[in-house]
């Protein structure tokens, strides 16, 4: 014998389960019985422009002078030994959003990342040739690399053309900038705090 149905009308309140409930709608739509999307049956042009908010990483809200209304700005990712950020969760939904969204996220975030030593003999060891080997052809999607030092010293080889050189190959020129990162007292670093390349 088959197990009874729950009908989930019937569980309702009689002013919900009428035929103009939202609740009545969700469940007599076709397209939710059937498996597919509203989202993934817009526009692609318009799909995109939802994608860009998705999977941009934004700080919080900041007031604009002569503005009502709060301005969002864009956050770096920042990648070190211990905090390896996954790409945002809409990247991981199915194969079509992935698709869709995966691109995006590397083409419109700033990564920061410790700076390899340039002395190092072995730069295996370092977060970004870590990030890099692991991301594969997708370097190709980069744009915004920041490298963070301490010293005007490592700054001494072009780690870009290095990395070129070496087979990883960004999609164009000029994909890592650095900036100086300073610590310690009074500085509104992180004090006491080690870089991990270094």
């Amino acid at each position: 014998m088959a197990p009874k149905r729950l009908r989930l009308d019937a569980s309702l309140p009689s002013t919900q389960a009428s035929k103009n409930s939202p609740v009545a709608l969700t469940i007599a739509d076709p397209s939710l019985r059937a498996g597919r999307s509203r989202l993934l049956e817009l526009p692609a042009e318009l799909r995109e422009a939802i994608w860009i908010h998705t999977v941009t990483e934004w700080a919080a809200p900041r007031t604009v002078p002569d503005s009502q209304h709060p301005m969002l700005r864009q956050s770096p990712v920042r990648l070190d030994r211990f905090n390896r950020p996954l790409p945002a969760a809409i990247t991981r939904v199915s194969r079509q959003l992935r698709h869709e969204t995966l691109h995006l996220y590397y083409e419109l975030n700033q990564f920061e990342l410790w700076r390899p030593l340039f002395w190092a003999n072995d730069w295996s060891f370092s977060t970004l040739i870590d990030w890099l080997t692991q991301l594969g052809p997708r370097v190709r999607w980069l744009n915004n690399i920041t490298l963070m030092y301490k010293h005007e010293a490592e700054l001494e080889y072009d780690i870009e053309e290095a990395l070129r050189e070496v087979g990883f190959a960004f999609g164009k020129q000029g994909v890592i900038s650095s900036r100086r990162e300073l610590r310690g007292p009074g500085t509104g670093g992180w004090q006491g705090r080690q870089a991990e390349d270094h």
